[in-house]
């Protein structure tokens, strides 16, 4: 029996590590000298349908921070359809277009917060980059980035506490 179990568990085990993750808060972040944290700011997203966008305006109006809403819709609705066709099947394939509406009017702002991510899962995701950059002279002030160096093992962190870790070196 003892036999049968050992490299049943050894097998489990190899299996069982490999889809692992570690967390971890190691980051990079970088402050320009003359940043002001007391400015404007618009966060826009790079990635579309973004869910996380939202709850970064939320944490850094709690933490007290200037911030101007993106005055945009954005999204991609049905624009009609391909058809395309091969020796015994054709198909329909549906074609969306990217459209922008505007809400309100544009407001000047003093800084444009850029942010990047992937792997969102279960509130924690694998890669997140923050890139604050000035309207008035277009230089990157601030970056962040988790996580700050790529291993062997996927690093994840809470979404929260990377946003947490984001707001609270802006202050400094």
């Amino acid at each position: 029996m003892k036999t049968v179990l050992y490299p049943f568990l050894i097998v489990i085990t190899l299996f069982s590590s490999s889809g692992c993750f570690v967390t971890s808060t190691a980051h990079s972040f970088y402050k320009a000298p003359g940043f002001n944290a007391d400015g404007s700011f618009k966060i826009i997203s790079v990635n579309t349908d973004d869910v996380l966008l939202g709850r970064l305006e939320n944490q850094m109006l709690k933490q007290g921070f200037n911030l101007i809403s993106d005055n945009y819709i954005r999204g991609a609705v049905p624009a009609g359809s391909t058809t395309v066709s091969t020796r015994d099947t054709t198909y329909l394939v549906p074609n969306n277009e990217m459209m922008a509406v505007r809400f309100a009017d544009d407001k000047p702002v003093d800084y444009v917060i850029k942010c990047q991510y992937s792997g969102l899962m279960d509130n924690r995701i694998t890669f997140l980059n923050i890139n604050v950059v000035n309207t008035k002279n277009g230089r990157t002030e601030v970056s962040f980035s988790f996580p700050e160096k790529a291993g062997d093992v996927p690093q994840v962190i809470n979404v929260d506490n990377a946003f947490d870790l984001f707001i609270s070196r802006l202050k400094w």
